[in-house]
């Protein structure tokens, strides 16, 4: 058996956005799943007691990567129904098959340090703003960054419960957004703890909370992402030196259109999108739109919808499997809105590690 070397320094990849980024696929992980590397890791963001009663401090700490990342929002007690194999909690996201497929292009001495930045329903303006601590603001067992929400379901011996938290990440003044302030403070500690660190890119899905919302929300949702992009290019300059290139204008901005929920019959959906092509056209060395809903042979790209099961119903099976879905995340009458968990583990992975691998400068 071959060792592998030791990891002495990090491409750093964001995953930011909401739901369909953080990720909401509702089956259990595959045992293959919950493979944990050396060179794949997470910057952990949870402190405090967590629902079991169990005390944990993963703030700005490198921990393993898994199904379920730290985000925003925190899915890991949002459980199957009679699942009691509770490394299997949680839903599943792209993050760490992301990073599976390009650990290859890496350095034998680097590997993928995942930000999980993202919480579900958060739009640029839509919702509360939530709130945002400092880690020297906290007490010893306080949450720094962003407001946590959770959410817990038919995880045993625990109420049901649902917590929603930061939800904006503009709001009025962009550069006060709990989200905003969150995702640029993190990214500035993954550069600064090794100078030899590189910011990798952005996995960015977002946008479905202000098409659905329409009217303002919709038209202004471009030009308020534009100016946080480079809002966090300006408030990150001194670290231009561990950019692609050195210039945060070459930084990858994969920006994902996740399910075929997206109608561009719909004036909300319609503006919101068109707002991320021409982007797309006008910055085409920084940013890169990806529509995945459809497959590559033509198909609707698969969705929780797919596999979805009443757990009160007799067709609801009493051995679980990696394919049953229970409408966990959401109201089942919008399961379709959420990636599955075979897309992502699947062809959006490969898709999205593909077009970050055409933009990526790895040394």
């Amino acid at each position: 058996m071959i060792e592998e070397e030791p990891v002495s320094r990090w491409y750093v990849l964001v995953i930011a956005g909401q739901s369909n980024a953080q990720g909401f696929g509702e089956a259990m992980p595959e045992l293959d799943d919950l493979r944990r590397s050396p060179r794949i890791q997470q910057l952990g963001r949870y402190r405090g007691m967590r629902p079991d009663g169990v005390y944990e401090d993963r703030w700005n700490k490198i921990v393993d990567a898994s199904h379920a990342l730290d985000d925003v929002k925190d899915m890991r007690f949002c459980n199957l129904t009679g699942n009691t194999d509770l490394r299997r909690s949680g839903t599943v996201g792209s993050g760490v098959f992301i990073a599976r497929r390009l650990l290859t292009l890496l350095p034998g001495d680097a590997g993928i340090l995942l930000l999980p930045q993202a919480h579900g329903g958060a739009g640029m303006r839509f919702g509360e703003p939530g709130s945002y601590r400092s880690e020297p603001e906290c007490a010893p067992q306080q949450q720094p960054g962003a407001s946590v929400g959770r959410s817990v379901c038919n995880y045993p011996g625990l109420d049901d419960s649902n917590t929603q938290g930061a939800m904006a990440w503009a709001g009025a003044d962009g550069a006060a957004s709990p989200l905003y302030r969150d995702l640029r403070d993190r990214v500035r500690y993954a550069l600064e703890f090794n100078r030899a660190n590189r910011l990798l890119g952005v996995v960015w899905v977002q946008g479905e909370t202000d098409a659905h919302a329409g009217g303002p929300h919709a038209e202004h949702h471009c030009a308020d992402f534009s100016m946080m992009v480079d809002r966090l290019g300006a408030d990150l300059a001194d670290l231009e030196s561990q950019f692609p290139t050195g210039d945060w204008t070459q930084v990858p901005w994969i920006n994902v259109l996740a399910t075929h929920w997206w109608d561009e019959a719909i004036e909300g959906h319609k503006k919101v999108i068109d707002g991320y092509r021409m982007l797309a056209r006008q910055r085409p060395q920084q940013m890169c739109l990806l529509d995945v809903r459809r497959t590559e042979s033509g198909e609707i790209m698969e969705t929780n919808k797919t596999h979805c099961i009443d757990p009160a119903s007799a067709a609801y099976p009493s051995a679980l499997n990696s394919v049953v879905t229970d409408g966990r995340s959401c109201e089942p009458e919008m399961i379709h809105i959420h990636l599955s968990s075979g897309a992502y583990r699947g062809e959006v992975s490969r898709r999205i590690a593909q077009a970050l691998a055409q933009r990526c400068l790895i040394e």
